[in-house]
């Protein structure tokens, strides 16, 4: 990556995103802060993104993932993702099977409200990337799905906060939740943090599980398109399960906890870098037929998640 002059307004930004983290009186909401600085510098200063902004996203969210295995004992990942194996397969089979439904419905290019039901019912952006290069998919139906998928996960940031308030789940059930109804794991995280760290852990653990659920998708449409089916685990998750192992047998308790802490920082960066995807052209890209489609979709996400965290 080359910092040119015209990104000193994202390196200053970023430096701030880094220390809300770290304060103790703003790290509770500094990855809210963090997506709305990072669009604000976004519309204010397009010029300020520097090249590969999207790997270094990448990055940063990935290494938070794993730092947050080293606050984990093994047998809790165990266990959770046990159980979060038959939530993550009925809430992926509802809204794949409704978005199917409802493709007669819409005048939507198909390929983009598939791509935008994959997205939905798995992992956001991951899924969407994923899944386009099996189907052969354009770059503007590519642009549409993840326009669609950014916004809604922009509104679950702020909106399950909000919302916990107001249902009657446990910090363990409410992460559950997060992680069955929003879409990547960059807000995932983000909105199950703010009840703390067992809903985090929670949260983050349930949302690894469904983010699997891309290997067998992709193996499936592969085959559908006349290849050859790969099956493959993406590495920050062996990462995550061995640093969670780690931090379950070492005698280092104190390092542990200070890695996983770094985790929270990592993740307001990720955010920030998520935040300079916001840009009008985003919201003009997705369309309303886009949001309508993505939004029955979620809504469906968000009631079907509710029961299945509701049970747990």
């Amino acid at each position: 990556m080359e910092l040119k002059r015209t990104n000193v307004p994202f390196l200053l930004s970023l430096a701030l995103v880094v220390l809300l983290a770290l304060l103790p009186v703003t790290k509770t909401w500094a990855v809210g802060i963090a997506l709305l600085l990072g669009a604000a510098v976004s519309n204010t200063v397009p010029s300020a993104a520097p090249s590969g902004l999207g790997k270094m996203r990448k990055l940063a969210l990935n290494t938070a993932v794993v730092l947050f295995g080293f606050g984990l004992n093994i047998g809790q990942v165990i266990s959770v993702g046990g159980q979060g194996f038959w939530q993550t397969a009925v809430s992926l089979g509802v809204i794949i099977s409704l978005g199917y439904f409802l493709l007669r419905f819409f005048r939507l290019d198909g390929d983009t409200m598939k791509l935008i039901t994959f997205g939905t019912s798995i992992c956001g952006g991951s899924a969407i990337a994923a899944v386009s290069s099996v189907m052969k998919a354009r770059d503007e139906e590519i642009g549409v799905a993840m326009g669609v998928v950014f916004l809604l996960n922009t509104v679950a940031l702020f909106a399950f906060p909000l919302l916990a308030g107001a249902v009657s789940l446990s910090p363990e059930q409410y992460g559950i939740w997060c992680a069955l109804s929003i879409h990547d794991t960059s807000s995932v995280v983000g909105a199950a943090a703010f009840l703390g760290d067992t809903s985090l852990s929670t949260a983050t653990i349930m949302k690894l599980t469904r983010t699997l659920w891309i290997t067998p998708i992709v193996f499936v449409l592969s085959l559908r398109q006349g290849e050859k089916g790969k099956l493959s685990v993406p590495l920050f998750i062996v990462l995550f399960l061995l640093a969670s192992a780690a931090a379950s047998v070492l005698p280092f308790p104190v390092l542990f906890k200070s890695l996983a802490s770094a985790g929270k920082v990592f993740m307001a960066a990720a955010l920030y870098m998520v935040g300079f995807g916001l840009h009008r052209s985003v919201v003009k890209k997705a369309g309303a037929g886009g949001m309508l489609f993505g939004g029955i979709l979620w809504s469906v996400s968000i009631v079907v998640g509710y029961v299945l965290a509701s049970l747990s």
